[in-house]
């Protein structure tokens, strides 16, 4: 026992000596060739976000190797060309839910579509213009490759949605609940300062007041301090209830665990209401809301009525009323460690007995199910955005090889645990693809085991 303990002992100490290893020493040999030039271009301009003069400077650093600017393009060129074929021989009609938007380069529109459920990008255009001739002629463009999703959301841009409806009347388009909800907390958080502001104000003048009856002018700041009075008491009004119209919105109209759509629509169009009661009392920031929300209905509940199809065939195979589907989609926004929980989830149970839980698990994962923004495209974008930053332009079709690299990468870490290690397409098609250097036509190099 003692020997096996001294030998344990020892390796701890040789894997945490602080002994220097030999960095001259030799790991491995590369035969470094032409073929391998261009695949270590490609990894540091898609890999590493580098430039082509910082390519150049690598390659003279490192290898002592001169190339010029005219090679290192001709590279990517060919590598682009390559990757545009792919790209356009692409199926997307496994596509189902898409995502749309638009991000903008040195001023011009850059057109992104998403599928939201895999990350696949199908779509990345640059063009002079973003208005519905332009959205159509993609759009269509897409349909020939199969682009058939049962929905699609995207932001109100106009350009987007009626070039979506023209060339694609069946596919419904909702509405991106973030821009919305943004655009409410904005408002909220400006009239919250605003009710600051005044108070800071009131009290300011409340000081002044009382320093000028010590000096026995009691006049001289009275009619200011009731006209901040005044302020305070309109700006606490605003506040106070815009903050509840805004709750409201968030955790009762757009929050997916929640009331039927009835009742949604109808607290939807209270909220509308009292917005434009308030429109009257302070135009400058309410006006835009009020006529947002009154534009926005339709599409910004789409996804209601997403869900409300899913309970309706839930119900319909468990033989019970829709409504009792609704109530459990209400329960989910309950903790259940929590009392109303429990109060809610007893009638409930005593109606669907043993079927409680299985109807509870298929209703969690319709709500799971149902996407009620386009955060998807904008995940992207950021991805995106590095690639942009040292470029003045993107022609040449670079647009198309950052497509393919994004679309056939691997995802090193997720907030979804089934995506770690899989690239978009692998996740959209269901099945694995060659590495994306294979892919444009590379052979890979392997060490000597």
């Amino acid at each position: 026992m003692y020997a096996q303990k001294d030998k344990a002992i020892n390796a701890i100490n040789d894997a945490f000596s602080a002994d220097v290893e030999d960095d001259d020493k030799v790991l491995f040999y590369l035969p470094v060739t032409k073929a391998w030039l261009r695949q270590f271009i490609l990894g540091l301009v898609l890999n590493c976000h580098s430039s082509f003069r910082g390519v150049i400077k690598t390659l003279d650093d490192v290898f002592d190797y001169d190339m010029s600017v005219g090679t290192v393009h001709n590279v990517v060129s060919d590598a682009i060309q390559k990757a545009t074929n792919i790209n356009v021989n692409q199926d997307i009609s496994l596509v189902t839910l898409g995502a749309h938007d638009e991000l903008f380069h040195l001023n011009k529109p850059v057109l992104a579509g998403i599928d939201i459920p895999s990350l696949y990008c199908y779509l990345l255009k640059q063009e002079q213009h973003r208005d519905c001739d332009t959205w159509g002629i993609h759009v269509l463009d897409l349909v020939e490759q199969g682009f058939n999703p049962e929905r699609v959301i995207a932001d109100n841009a106009e350009g987007l949605r009626v070039g979506l409806k023209i060339a694609c009347p069946h596919i419904p388009c909702d509405g991106d609940n973030f821009h919305i909800t943004k655009m409410l907390i904005e408002c909220r958080r400006y009239f919250r300062n605003r009710l600051k502001s005044s108070i800071t104000y009131r009290e300011a003048v409340q000081q002044k007041m009382v320093a000028a009856k010590l000096r026995g002018n009691t006049n001289k700041h009275s009619r200011k301090l009731g006209m901040a009075i005044r302020d305070e008491k309109h700006c606490q009004y605003l506040s106070k209830t815009i903050d509840t119209l805004v709750s409201w919105m968030e955790h009762d109209v757009l929050e997916k665990a929640g009331p039927n759509p009835t009742i949604r629509h109808e607290l939807y169009h209270f909220i509308k209401n009292e917005f434009k009661k308030l429109e009257a009392l302070y135009p400058h920031r309410i006006r835009a809301v009020r006529i947002a929300l009154e534009n926005q209905c339709d599409a910004i509940l789409a996804f209601t009525d997403v869900l409300d199809n899913k309970f309706s065939t839930l119900a319909n195979n468990h033989k019970y009323p829709k409504e009792l589907m609704w109530r459990m989609c209400e329960l989910q926004r309950y903790s259940k460690q929590s009392m109303l929980y429990y109060a809610k989830e007893k009638p409930l149970r005593k109606i669907l007995k043993r079927e409680f839980y299985c109807i509870e698990r298929a209703v969690i994962a319709a709500l799971d199910s149902t996407e009620r923004t386009s955060s998807m495209v904008e995940n992207f974008n950021s991805r995106l955005r590095p690639y942009l930053f040292l470029r003045r332009e993107v022609g040449f079709d670079y647009l198309e090889l950052l497509r393919f690299y994004l679309n056939h990468v691997k995802f090193q870490r997720s907030e979804k645990v089934e995506r770690v290690g899989k690239t978009p397409t692998e996740i959209m098609a269901g099945k694995s693809h060659p590495h994306w250097l294979e892919m444009l036509g590379f052979e890979r190099f392997k060490r000597a085991a």
